[in-house]
């Protein structure tokens, strides 16, 4: 994305952790991202590329966070401090972060003038190839979005279409948070293939070998209890056709395009290489979880959700409903449903 936009003619700055500053650092000292692939393509001369989050947030209208949903927290607490008036914050792909984020500044006491903003997908599916160097596969035709609250939804559309064309306002943050088909495609993909994982040491393809008729079936009844959710908060999440679950690469192949050969594009992706992937580390504790619990709110089952985090839990013997996204950790948990529903509306 600092590439992509950098090469759009936006002035960027490029922030990482300083956990990271080790293999972050072919890319400080370069200065530059190259992106190959589809979409823009070139060397894009970053104007900044810092691990001092104070530095990066200077003067900065625009805030993207574009990290796995375990990192948010991390990344969150080094925000805090630095934000200011009238900036807005994008979490890219939410997995419900823009709640947390919101209740983080609560607790904290941060009252600043900042719009908290949150989206279902990311706008490219990408790769690193090497340090500071990714190929751009595959681009998100429609990529929703909601502010917290949603009131101000209209206000923000012109200026991230400018920006990201796939853009569309979402009717408020849970139904766009319900609409990432990240946990709806990865767990069951990941659990179900389990064996497939340790025996290859890692040679798997999910879109090629993971996701035969069975497995489709299982994404299709999570993706049904995840209606469900919405449905009973008044809303409907992204809708799929039959025949987009009848495929190797499931709704994925609609949620992202190639100019060609889509599903071939994304069967080529390799993975998941080991039991510490996003996709189960990620998906399930901060996609799955929180799912579960607003079930349980709203008094509305989530047997399969609820097996596939219990195996998952197991499988990489992590207590995932402990470790997991809670309705504590997004402010929800002593709200009714018309709190709820109120607050992510309204304010």
């Amino acid at each position: 994305m600092a590439a992509d936009l950098t090469l759009a003619g936006y002035e960027v700055h490029f922030y990482e952790h300083p956990s990271f500053r080790a293999s972050f650092a072919p890319t400080l000292k370069r200065g530059s991202v190259e992106l190959q692939g589809i979409g823009r393509r070139g060397i894009a001369r970053i104007k900044l590329i810092t691990t001092d989050m104070e530095k990066a947030l200077k003067g900065v209208g625009l805030i993207n966070v574009v990290v796995p949903a375990f990192g948010h927290e991390l990344f969150f607490h080094q925000m805090l401090p630095h934000l200011r008036d009238g900036q807005t914050v994008v979490v890219w792909a939410g997995d419900f972060g823009s709640l947390q984020l919101a209740y983080l500044m609560k607790e904290k006491g941060i009252e600043k003038k900042v719009t908290v903003v949150e989206t279902n997908t990311l706008p490219y599916g990408t790769r690193l190839r090497e340090p500071g160097v990714v190929d751009c596969l595959l681009l998100a035709p429609q990529v929703l979005f909601s502010a917290l609250p949603a009131v101000h939804n209209q206000e923000l559309l012109e200026p991230l279409c400018q920006l990201f064309p796939a853009v569309e306002a979402g009717k408020n943050v849970l139904m766009v948070a319900l609409s990432n088909p990240n946990p709806v495609v990865h767990p069951p993909g990941s659990v179900l293939s389990t064996a497939r994982i340790e025996y290859t040491g890692g040679d798997f393809y999910m879109y090629r070998e993971g996701i035969t008729a069975a497995v489709a079936r299982v994404i299709r009844q999570v993706y049904e209890e995840t209606a469900a959710l919405g449905r009973a908060l008044g809303f409907e999440v992204l809708q799929y056709e039959e025949r987009d679950f009848r495929t190797t690469a499931s709704i994925m192949g609609v949620a992202f395009q190639a100019p060609f050969d889509t599903l071939g594009i994304i069967a080529s992706i390799k993975g998941p290489k080991s039991l510490e992937d996003r996709y189960l580390r990620e998906d399930l504790p901060f996609g799955l979880v929180p799912m579960s619990e607003l079930g349980k709110k709203l008094e509305v089952p989530t047997p399969v959700i609820d097996a596939i985090v219990n195996l998952g839990s197991i499988i990489c013997e992590e207590d995932f409903w402990a470790t997991g996204r809670t309705l504590k950790h997004l402010g929800l948990a002593e709200m009714s449903k018309e709190g709820i529903i109120r607050y992510i509306e309204q304010g």
